[in-house]
């Protein structure tokens, strides 16, 4: 199931340049259980997928005009850092999974060590 709740997580990804979890290339997705919210005699299992930022030339808009990575006077982009890790809960019950983009942490080494 683990491969499931990664896999609803590469195909759900955030597509608005405006969101503060939009990423444009990420790799090295894993996951890890999330024991408190899985029940598996209900069938439920709670996974936060990860999944890391690696495309060096990654903008997001801060606002709805433009798009990723494009230079305009009237937008304000900020970069996406290098190594920021991006985090999804995957909650998949009865086989089929649904994704919510939590949040971002930066930043991990190419070995996803923190620093």
């Amino acid at each position: 199931m683990q491969d499931k709740a990664i896999e609803s997580a590469q195909n759900n990804r955030v597509k608005d340049p405006s969101s503060p979890v939009f990423s444009c290339m990420l790799s090295q997705w894993n996951a890890k259980l999330v024991d408190s919210e899985t029940d598996l005699s209900s069938n439920i299992e709670t996974y936060d997928v990860f999944g890391y930022e690696r495309f060096l030339a990654c903008y997001r808009s801060a606002s709805k005009i433009g798009a990723a990575g494009e230079i305009g006077v009237d937008t304000e982009k900020r970069k996406v850092p290098n190594g920021t890790r991006f985090r999804a809960r995957v909650v998949c019950k009865n086989g089929t999974c649904s994704t919510e983009w939590k949040d971002t942490e930066c930043c991990y080494t190419i070995d996803l060590e923190k620093y």
